[in-house]
């Protein structure tokens, strides 16, 4: 039976074992725990042996205490003052504190309101909604992994402070590159958490378009809904794709925020338009063949992965293209749910809807009332849901990795049918709303579904 506690430090001129672990009568019956018994009190990586004690009855206390003395919550990595749930394992004769939860993010930052960037919000509301369900967070990047087999990192208590932590038993991805993710030093660093310590990692790799589609391919629920898709190997390719599709979206297999995609428009008179984004804008180059275009492209292609992906004739408002963005977790019985869903609308000139390249975001109904396919909007957003949902549990099942939380893309074309674009593992968190000023003390059910899953990965249940 998981409880949650409030941790306070312990007088060290009363209690002069350092091993004390001070209870409630109630809570160790709760645990089957025996008075001035010794356990092995655990929290994450860290253990050490404690005396269990009965603590006195409090006058009028809110809630169930965990009193430690202050050498054994140093040894454990345990704070004063934090709220944490405590299970017991008879046959283990062990007690588990935690669970304790690490957020892996790209880098901190040297300042004291911002540390994690535009992050930070996130951050913020994570920690918050963890202390009130009893989840023990920190957060930390590459920088401290060098102090393996102890982590240093922030945690938020009020304000950002910083802390050394024990090897967690979760890990949440939240790298934000690829380059980071494939240092040798953090994938060493992954491997041996996941192997010493059995630390479970969510979100723990970025997903490649081509192995995405290729995965969802046998999946007769979504047939459908897949456009024609392709790891891009080569001209002949191209050309046999052109052939069927006058419209071509060019991926990177391992790209994000919309960045080097090529649109590729094959006219009647065989003449090509090739699409990309800049820093100035989109800029459309025109090719008077189709391998001419394609010789525009091969430097790139040929340096890394790509996709060649039909393209489609999207649904549209005011003549910019839109798309939709639904969030997939994983809830605290590792069932997938949907979170949210939102409508993004690509700014002018642009054919990727992505808020980093000046697109906007509405709800769904809204941005449905708009077009012309308003007349069906209550059928079409139910379809855009559950395809969302199919597309998930495909994934979960299909690929390999732990996830749990997905970024689906979705599209319309002309006709209301939905379409799969892209699936993303690294969801950006700019792209649901923070809570308001009012409501800040709330954290989104976004957020609390996260500390579910952790606690569900944890076992802590």
């Amino acid at each position: 039976m998981t409880r949650i506690v409030h941790v306070r430090s312990l007088d060290p001129a009363l209690y002069e074992d350092e091993r004390t672990v001070l209870l409630s009568a109630g809570m160790i019956r709760a645990c089957r725990l025996a008075a001035d018994s010794t356990v092995k009190f655990r929290f994450g990586s860290a253990s050490c042996e404690g005396l269990v004690r009965t603590a006195a009855a409090p006058a009028a206390s809110p809630g169930e205490e965990l009193g430690l003395h202050p050498e054994l919550a140093r040894r454990l990595g345990i704070r004063g003052g934090c709220r944490l749930s405590l299970v017991y394992q008879p046959s283990a004769a062990t007690l588990y504190a935690g669970p304790l939860v690490g957020v892996l993010l790209s880098r901190l930052y040297p300042s004291q309101e911002m540390p994690f960037g535009s992050m930070t919000a996130f951050c913020r509301e994570l920690g918050k909604a963890g202390e009130e369900a009893g989840v023990s967070l920190f957060f930390f990047s590459p920088e401290e992994m060098h102090t393996f087999p102890d982590l240093a990192g922030l945690y938020f208590d009020g304000e950002w402070r910083k802390g050394v932590f024990p090897v967690p038993h979760v890990i949440y991805n939240r790298l934000t590159s690829r380059k980071y993710e494939n240092k040798p030093e953090v994938q060493h660093f992954l491997k041996a958490v996941q192997l010493r310590h059995q630390t479970r990692i969510f979100n723990d790799k970025y997903l490649d378009k081509n192995a995405v589609f290729s995965a969802l391919g046998g999946e007769a629920s979504l047939r459908d809904c897949l456009p024609e898709s392709h790891p891009f190997s080569n001209y002949h390719m191209l050309k046999a794709m052109s052939g069927r599709h006058p419209v071509l979206f060019i991926k990177p297999a391992s790209g994000s925020l919309g960045k080097g995609i090529f649109r590729l428009h094959v006219r009647e008179d065989g003449s090509c338009e090739v699409r990309f984004s800049a820093l100035s804008g989109t800029v459309a180059l025109h090719y008077p063949d189709l391998f001419e275009a394609y010789s525009h492209m091969a430097g790139k292609i040929r340096t890394q992965a790509y996709q060649i992906q039909e393209g489609l004739d999207l649904m549209t408002i005011g003549g910019r293209p839109v798309d939709f963005r639904a969030l997939v977790q994983r809830d605290g019985d590792g069932e997938w749910v949907l979170s949210s869903i939102v409508a993004r609308i690509a700014a002018e000139q642009h054919f990727v809807s992505n808020l980093a390249r000046g697109g906007t975001m509405t709800a769904v109904q809204e941005a449905l009332a708009g077009s012309s396919l308003a007349s069906r909007k209550g059928s079409i957003q139910r379809t855009l849901k559950s395809t969302a949902l199919t597309v998930a549990q495909a994934i979960g099942s299909n690929v390999k990795g732990t996830f749990g939380e997905l970024g689906v893309d979705l599209a319309l074309d002309a006709a209301g049918r939905v379409k799969l674009l892209e699936v993303n593992s690294k969801p950006s968190r700019e792209e649901f709303s923070l809570p308001s000023a009012s409501d800040e003390a709330l954290a989104r059910p976004s957020v609390r579904r996260l500390l579910e899953y952790a606690v569900y990965l944890a076992g802590f249940m």
